[in-house]
């Protein structure tokens, strides 16, 4: 599976960045990082096929948070041309 990891993540995922490619995972990045820190072979769901996966974490070399989307409107005013 590859992943596009030009794609900004959403909320509520993160981007792990390894040695050997990119994961996009659930979870925040505060729940992320503790388990790389805890365990050594940590599972993570992947967000695409809800697959589980075995990311080991002397592998990890960045991670990217994924940010909420701002929903905006854009609105006209009619205006009086006198």
């Amino acid at each position: 599976m590859e992943v596009d990891l030009t794609k900004e993540p959403s909320a509520g995922e993160v981007l792990v960045f390894t040695q050997g490619g990119g994961f996009l995972v659930k979870g925040s990045m505060h729940e992320v990082t503790e388990r790389l820190v805890a365990e050594e072979w940590p599972t993570f769901e992947l967000v695409e096929s809800e697959d589980r996966v075995v990311i080991r974490s002397a592998q990890v070399v960045a991670l990217r948070e994924g940010k909420r989307r701002h929903k905006g409107s854009i609105g006209f005013v009619h205006g009086d041309d006198t």
